[in-house]
């Protein structure tokens, strides 16, 4: 007698906590097997017994997730140091694909102006000192040539361009 109210009582704690003990599914085949086969629904009668949870769409409330990042922009030289040298088609004419078409030299105020040509445009290129093509900057305009600092991977040089004149046969 003991033993069987203290099976009983472990029971009842296993089911009051959840856990699902046997003694109410052992009470639920008792009552199974008291009832006769005729007074149990059919399986389809016993689901349309049931009532329906409706399911309804909850809205989409989670959206992507936004990612923002830094966006770094360059104003201050030539070239944009963010952006990578070997991937750049926007570097300009070459320093072999420009020739001198003519200049116009003023001495005095410093307003000289030389016309170039790229070999692959055929619309002239005007330029004062200071002005930038590509990686190339007009240094100085003198009466027959034009001086391009280049700047290429961190190093600057120095190339002329020469004015082609007509020779003159005596």
């Amino acid at each position: 007698m003991v033993a069987a109210l203290l099976v009983g009582a472990c029971g009842g704690a296993l089911a009051a906590c959840g856990g699902g003990g046997g003694a109410p599914a052992a009470a639920a085949g008792q009552a199974a097997a008291e009832t006769p086969d005729s007074a149990r629904p059919a399986p389809a009668a016993a689901a349309a017994a049931r009532p329906r949870i409706a399911r309804s769409t909850l809205p989409d409330t989670a959206s992507p997730p936004e990612y923002r990042r830094e966006v770094f922009r360059y104003g201050g030289g030539s070239r944009d140091p963010f952006v990578s040298l070997l991937a750049t088609r926007d570097v300009g004419p070459m320093i072999s694909d420009l020739r001198v078409v003519s200049i116009t030299y003023d001495p005095r105020y410093g307003n000289s102006v030389a016309v170039l040509r790229a070999a692959h445009d055929p619309r002239p290129i005007r330029l004062h000192r200071g002005d930038t093509v590509g990686r190339m900057r007009v240094i100085q305009i003198r009466q027959y040539e034009v001086v391009f600092q280049i700047e290429e991977f961190g190093f600057e040089r120095q190339e002329t361009l020469t004015l082609r004149r007509p020779e003159v046969t005596r």
